[in-house]
């Protein structure tokens, strides 16, 4: 008990620091980045114009931003934001709140803040692999881990729950999204009331496009477990690229594309905003 206090402790003076809140709110304008590049493609992607070879996706996003050597800057950038950003959720998934107040004692807030942490060391990865030149596609690294997967005693469940569990957060999401609960994540004190407005605003529409693209990623891996297929398996670009071949597709895509832009708009806000 004494160790966990001191580590604690230790935590606490580490997420006080002022280089670590300046890295965790430059961690917020790497996602807003990131998904305003992803949205940017997808909306390329409704309106049947090329997207330089790029996929609607974390690494496709990334990929695009360092292809040259201001953006291999800025990328080693973005990447130090979310590997601070990912911390900063761990330890709000590990304590509950952060030194201002921000997080949640509640266990399915605790355990959203992890997996939110666990997600954006993986777009950290992701980043790395982007700036080493070893990146692959996206959508056949998802078929492959899930072949794999499916190959484990009890693999088909563990696809299916993973789906399932991806499925129900993003559901939570949703609902936190229409009822504003992520304002009570923000220092509103600070805004004027046209300031409150627009980051309401910005919050409903940008949280809930984000939460209908990972349910829908969910879904797949669903379909994955049930029919005992990896080729179900998608990843963003998988999920955004079957929504375009639906009936309306490329309008349902392209509100979604426009959702993700939004929600990159909501991010800088929050970047300003956000307790933490």
């Amino acid at each position: 008990m004494a160790s966990l206090g001191a580590a604690r402790r230790e935590t606490r003076q580490l997420e006080q620091a002022g280089p670590f809140q300046w890295l965790v709110r430059a961690g917020f304008v790497a996602r807003a980045i990131t998904y305003g590049v992803i949205g940017a493609l997808a909306l390329a992607l409704a309106l049947g114009a090329g997207t330089d070879g790029a996929a609607p996706n974390q690494q496709g996003a990334l990929s695009l931003i360092g292809r040259n050597a201001f953006g291999r800057a800025a990328l080693v950038a973005i990447c130090a934001g979310l590997l601070a950003y990912a911390l900063w959720k761990l330890t709000q998934g590990i304590f509950g709140t952060g030194p201002e107040g921000g997080g949640s004692m509640k266990p399915i807030d605790r355990v959203g803040n992890f997996a939110g942490g666990v997600c954006y060391l993986v777009f950290f990865a992701v980043g790395l692999r982007v700036l080493t030149g070893s990146s692959g596609n996206s959508d056949a690294q998802q078929k492959h881990a899930a072949a794999g997967i499916l190959g484990w005693p009890g693999g088909q469940e563990i696809v299916g729950i993973g789906g399932g569990v991806l499925i129900a957060v993003s559901l939570y999401q949703l609902y936190d999204a229409l009822s504003r609960g992520f304002t009570d994540e923000a220092k509103t004190q600070k805004m004027s009331r046209p300031e409150w407005r627009f980051f309401v605003t910005l919050g409903c529409v940008g949280l809930s496009a984000r939460a209908l693209v990972f349910a829908l990623v969910g879904y797949f891996f669903v379909r994955t477990a049930v029919d005992f297929n990896s080729n179900d398996a998608v990843g963003l670009d998988g999920a955004l690229g079957r929504l375009h071949h639906q009936p309306l597709g490329p309008w349902v895509l392209g509100s979604v594309a426009a959702g993700l832009i939004v929600f990159a708009a909501y991010s800088l806000l929050e970047a300003r905003y956000r307790r933490l």
